[in-house]
């Protein structure tokens, strides 16, 4: 017969953690009773275990009941692993990892104005844990290194500041299983680095292309769309190359075709984050095919003037073919 998830955390509690049974098992139920969360009104009853222990048991619960195949809702998965992570960034706040500005300042030798511009041009950045901002002290680095890591810190901006951290520290196979902060201190070791992180930064953000049948100012919810395109592009580059990429770059593109002979459609250009489930709109073009002609309106457009123009089309385009023009167009013009 299979352990049960109970029988999982009793024995994974015992192993780790001087307690009496019945402690550990009222504690197992209650927590697996309450979400994977110990109720405040138990909480007291065992007051003279600190905060660490009561986090580490309520994770051993969770995991115990999730190897033994309980259907655990997501909402509390998700808790669980920000859980942890908050658990880590205290560690890392005690064992001296994360430092206060102040502490980063003095370390650095920075005025309070110097560390504002460097937090706007993305050269450090800090991780926020409790409400506080606090800066990785990997940052606080002699001024003689702080040139290279700064730079690099700036081509992995779109990323999470954890991410971000991670980026820095953790060791890789094709580095020679060093840290890319290990690499960074080798001759041509930015070069290196520079390369892997800016691959490595596309991944945080994605620029899709949609395509509608019709004029439109805003995606329509009830018309099946005629095209979509998506690729991991810097967010930071300009909006049509990055539209422009989506297009032409053999990432995600649906459907193959055959397409069909459509005269009036609007393209639609937008920016996801990775993670977050709302993208961002960024463009919408009117497109009119008329016999000889392309009329294009851009009825939205970040940083773009909305304006009108005229394009000659080619009697063998498809629309796919006739967007890609527009937006290879929009990029070497706007």
């Amino acid at each position: 017969m299979a352990d049960s998830g109970w029988d999982i955390a009793m024995r994974r509690i015992d192993a780790e953690f001087d307690l009496a049974q019945f402690v550990a098992s009222a504690l197992v139920r209650k927590i697996a009773a309450s979400n994977f969360r110990l109720p405040a009104s138990d909480r007291v009853k065992v007051g003279y275990l600190p905060d660490e222990v009561i986090a580490r048991i309520q994770h051993i619960v969770l995991e115990s009941y999730l190897e033994a195949g309980e259907d655990i809702d997501e909402d509390i998965l998700r808790e669980d692993l920000w859980q942890q992570a908050l658990t880590s960034r205290r560690e890392m706040i005690a064992n001296g990892e994360l430092i206060s500005e102040a502490e980063f300042r003095r370390r650095g030798n920075l005025t309070a104005r110097r560390l504002s511009v460097l937090l706007a041009d993305d050269s450090v950045f800090t991780i926020k844990v409790d409400g506080v901002e606090y800066f990785p002290a990997l940052l606080a680095v002699p001024a003689s290194q702080r040139r290279s890591i700064y730079a690099i810190c700036q081509i992995i901006a779109p990323a999470p500041s954890d991410a971000r951290l991670d980026f820095l520290t953790s060791r890789r196979e094709r580095l020679g299983d060093r840290s890319p902060l290990e690499v960074l201190k080798s001759v041509d070791g930015f070069k290196t680095v520079s390369r892997m992180a800016t691959a490595w930064a596309t991944q945080w953000s994605r620029t899709v292309v949609k395509i509608f049948d019709g004029e439109h100012e805003v995606e329509p919810a009830d018309i099946e769309l005629l095209y979509t395109a998506a690729a991991d592009v810097d967010p930071r580059r300009p909006l049509w190359e990055r539209a422009s990429n989506a297009l032409h770059l053999h990432g995600y593109q649906w459907p193959l075709g055959p397409y069909p002979d459509v005269r009036i459609f609007s393209l639609f250009v937008a920016r996801q984050a990775a993670g977050d489930s709302t993208p961002i709109r960024e463009a919408c073009v009117q497109i009119h095919v008329d016999g000889e002609r392309i009329l294009i309106r851009i009825a939205a457009a970040v940083g773009t003037r909305l304006h009108s123009e005229t394009l000659p089309r080619d009697e063998h385009e498809s629309f796919i073919e006739i967007a890609k023009r527009i937006v290879g167009y929009l990029c070497k013009h706007l």
